[in-house]
């Protein structure tokens, strides 16, 4: 009679790169990842990543010196080793900026790991992770003021992986449209342009308050070259 098969302890790397940008690196859990078995939705591993965003100029070249490898030893990274005594097909998801919760994004990839087959060559298990960091600088969550004051908006807009966009860098205010939508009481939001402050690195525009009620504004930003969107919201009162 054949023996059972036992267990083989298989390595596995999983790493999160934002799309058109770098790592999300960190070392206070910025992206939680869980593996499951695709069949069963047994969970196999859980746990963050952890380390560095990376080498720019070996991920924005694609690893052209490197053997297409874009990852660095310090690189984020997930690192895991499931005990598998059977082919299994595996999810593994990923949700993070968890420092970013109005930013956080889940992306999910399934593949088989062979017992004994380690997932680690190259730059191992690679998720890409769409979107765009927006946080709402200015003005501060339902703050107060009086009919005829300016308020002023002001909203930072980075990658994914905190990476900054500016007017000579890799990711260009160039390529960046951010906008804001306000509604007051509800009703219909009037558009307006942010414009970019190269000494603060953020994106602005002054809103007249012209009367009371509650100001709801929803800052949204696209990058048309990499097709990431971000969004984010702040509300404020006006007496």
């Amino acid at each position: 009679m054949a023996s059972a098969a036992q267990a083989e302890p298989t390595k596995v790397e999983v790493r999160v790169i934002a799309r058109g940008a770098k790592f999300l690196g960190g070392y206070r859990a910025p992206v939680r990842v869980t593996m499951t078995d695709a069949d069963t939705g047994k969970v196999l591993a859980r746990g963050f990543t952890s380390g560095t965003t990376g080498d720019t100029q070996q991920i924005l070249s694609k690893g052209k010196d490197s053997g297409g490898v874009i990852s660095t030893p310090d690189s984020a990274v997930f690192r895991t080793t499931l005990n598998l005594d059977r082919a299994q097909r595996v999810t593994v998801s990923a949700t993070g900026p968890l420092s970013q919760p109005q930013a956080e994004t889940t992306v999910t990839s399934t593949q088989w790991i062979l017992p004994g087959h380690d997932l680690t060559a190259g730059d191992g298990w690679l998720l890409e992770m769409p979107g765009l960091i927006v946080d709402v600088a200015s003005p501060v969550a339902y703050h107060a003021f009086k009919v005829g004051d300016t308020v002023p908006l002001r909203a930072g807009v980075t990658m994914m992986c905190g990476c900054g966009i500016s007017e000579m860098g890799p990711w260009r205010v160039s390529d960046t449209d951010v906008e804001a939508y306000v509604s007051v009481d509800g009703g219909v939001a009037e558009r307006r342009k942010l414009t970019f402050d190269p000494d603060t690195a953020t994106f602005g525009t002054d809103i007249k308050a012209n009367k009371p009620g509650l100001y709801e504004v929803e800052v949204r930003a696209w990058m048309a070259p990499s097709n990431n969107a971000g969004v984010s919201h702040v509300s404020y009162f006006v007496h």
